[in-house]
């Protein structure tokens, strides 16, 4: 097992401002904390964090081009050697393109102080919801100071589609000790996965990658990492986390079944014998390994024209919604659209309701349509689903589709 500690770290906020008339975007950009203090120390387990110049960077009217920097120390203050990760959270951007990165050099001090080499650089990546740097291994008693850049890149071409724009988070890092360091997703131990996924060590793991398991008697199917980030939005009060955080679903179709017995959308999702059949019968299928590392999610589902408000339910396993597929999806028809985010699989492929084989889905080697868990909003007998073509439709609740769900480890 790992045990993770989370150290403060420092809060930015850039907020972008609009400038009539001008071809580039503007923005300041604030690091809060004790603005009184010349370094400020944050301890826990056997790391401290120390920001050398002071908590605060400020800078007005800047621009594509513009770079500021951040001088911070990590000083494993312990007997033993241990790992850590610098991490963001708590982050808000909006900025697109991925044209404001962060990157940072470092080097090696011992006890005395004295620079005995480099550690770990960092190279240039996006700023997102991610971990910047994975499993930097740092000596006792010795401190890696880093100077970090935070850039707004500059493209050559205009970039007024970031005007109006907001970032904001928080760069900390994260201790990490012992476990079984994760490999390759399809040759893993679930043991080893489950362990990854809970200490946050799932670099050498990638959205897409696939692993087969024994279901039984609905025989070999196929998981697949579909999502692994977890967005601000995700913190939004009333959002589904279906997509959000390390979701797994089945890249092919378990069986067949009807969403109800009879052509009725009334209670949606969490009221169907659809939802009984995954998270009762479906769940028991599941290996134990898994079935012991699945957490409950909340998940928010669209209504019929016989209720008023969406649903929210505390799933084992759930059927996706059309949101979470098509990253363009906007149909009113179902009511709990804007409650979700696409998964990342689905983003990367670039599907979207004009562009939808990436949803298709084979039940044994054929394509079939599957369920999606959203009734539709104007009629009360009918759920979305997916075409054997991948693009979405709606299906009588009576009519047996594929049944493809997904589920969370955490």
């Amino acid at each position: 097992m790992k045990d993770n500690k989370i150290l403060f770290g420092t809060f930015i906020a850039l907020l972008l401002l609009l400038t009539t008339g001008l071809s580039y975007a503007y923005f300041s950009a604030s690091i809060s904390g004790n603005e009184n203090a010349k370094n400020v120390v944050v301890e826990a387990g056997t790391l401290s964090l120390v920001y050398t110049d002071g908590p605060e960077i400020k800078a007005q009217n800047i621009k594509p081009g513009w770079s500021t920097t951040k001088e911070v120390s990590v000083k494993n203050t312990g007997t033993l050697d241990t790992n850590y990760n610098v991490i963001w959270q708590s982050l808000t951007n909006e900025i697109t393109n991925n044209e404001m990165v962060i990157s940072a050099t470092c080097q090696r001090l011992n006890s005395a102080g004295t620079v005995e080499g480099t550690c770990d650089s960092i190279p240039q990546v996006p700023v997102s919801d991610m971990t910047i740097a994975k499993k930097i291994s740092i000596e006792s008693g010795f401190t890696h100071k880093y100077t970090f850049t935070i850039l707004f890149k500059e493209i050559n071409a205009n970039q007024n589609y970031n005007q109006g724009k907001e970032f904001d988070g928080v760069l900390g890092i994260e201790e990490s000790k012992g476990g079984v360091s994760p490999v390759a997703f399809s040759t893993e131990s679930w043991d080893t996965i489950v362990s990854a996924v809970k200490s946050g060590d799932t670099s050498v793991y990638n959205v897409g990658d696939t692993k087969e398991i024994d279901m039984g008697e609905y025989g070999t199917h196929t998981l697949r990492i579909a999502n692994m980030s977890t967005p601000s939005e995700c913190n939004t009060e009333g959002f589904s986390q279906s997509a959000c955080g390390f979701v797994l679903e089945f890249a092919d179709i378990i069986t067949t079944d009807k969403m109800n017995d009879t052509n009725t959308n009334v209670g949606g999702w969490p009221a169907s014998s659809m939802y009984a059949f995954v998270n009762y019968v479906i769940y028991d299928a599941l290996p134990e390994e898994i079935k012991d590392a699945i957490i409950d999610t909340t998940v928010v589902s669209g209504h019929g024209p016989a209720d008023t408000e969406n649903f929210t339910s505390t799933d084992r396993l759930y059927l996706l919604a059309p949101k979470e597929i098509y990253t363009n999806f906007s149909n009113s028809w179902d009511s709990a659209k804007d409650l979700t985010r696409t998964l990342d699989y689905y983003t990367a492929q670039g599907v979207t309701t004009n562009n939808y084989s990436g949803a298709i889905k084979k039940n044994g080697t054929s394509a079939s349509g599957w369920w999606f868990r959203s009734a539709i909003s104007i009629n009360d007998d009918d759920f979305f689903s997916v075409g054997d073509n991948g693009y979405y439709y709606g299906d009588n609740a009576s009519y047996t589709n594929g049944v493809a769900p997904a589920f969370r480890l955490g």
